[in-house]
């Protein structure tokens, strides 16, 4: 029995054989069955490898936000005596999604877990924004609540001048353009302020600037996936 993590593409229009390995599709031609955050999404992403005929055959199971602590115990007994894949709806699995929980509990049943490597838009955001990746934590999605927000950023721009962290979140793509105005109103003006949008696609832009520069710009990012870092 095992548990294969796959990765998944960023941008739909990727190309595959740029962020997958070579091995991936011999690794999904054997799996027993697919969970999957969604189930559109899990079948598009099946038939990247196997055509609608064994597509057929694959059994999807979901799990996401809505799924209980008793329904993920639930999965485990989908993976006795089978290879089971999980995917997340983008980018790797277990990261910022709740298959993490799923691994956790597979860990103590003792069942094989396998990981792939593919894209990140953690990781690649990083790598492309010129911030400290020496030392960074990644917030997750930070609170809705207006006072809370503000006092979010405040503390987390003090944890990254004290401690010299790059702080990295992700936000809904509708509430964007409200994060960026957020951030450009309640970060210092010399705090240095990067935002990775589309990552992977061809409308990918990377734009690295102190926060007084932002305030210039009258910049609109839209409704389009962003990851968000910045440091003190």
């Amino acid at each position: 029995m095992t548990l294969e993590l796959l990765p998944n593409l960023l941008d739909e229009s990727a190309d595959i054989d740029l962020y997958f390995p070579k091995n991936l599709k011999n690794i999904i031609l054997s799996l027993d069955g697919l969970i999957a955050e969604n189930e559109k999404n899990a079948r598009r992403y099946l038939l990247r490898f196997i055509d609608r005929e064994k597509l057929q055959k694959v059994p999807i199971t979901l799990l996401n936000e809505h799924t209980k602590e008793d329904e993920i115990l639930d999965l485990l007994k989908l993976i006795e005596n089978k290879k089971i894949g999980l995917i997340s709806d983008a980018g790797l699995s277990c990261i910022a999604d709740p298959g993490s929980k799923l691994v956790r509990l597979a860990r103590d049943k003792n069942i094989k877990i396998e990981a792939y490597p593919g894209p990140s838009s953690i990781f690649l955001a990083l790598m492309l924004s010129g911030l400290n990746a020496q030392r960074f934590a990644f917030q997750g999605y930070l609170p809705r609540k207006e006072e809370e927000l503000i006092q979010k950023i405040k503390d987390l721009e003090k944890e990254s001048s004290l401690n010299k962290i790059t702080q990295v979140f992700i936000e809904a793509p509708y509430r964007s353009d409200k994060m960026l105005d957020f951030l450009i109103k309640t970060l210092k003006s010399a705090a240095t302020l990067s935002l990775a949008i589309n990552l992977t696609s061809k409308e990918e832009k990377v734009i690295t600037k102190k926060i007084y520069e932002f305030k210039k710009l009258n910049l609109r990012i839209g409704k389009n996936p962003t990851v968000f870092l910045f440091e003190a």
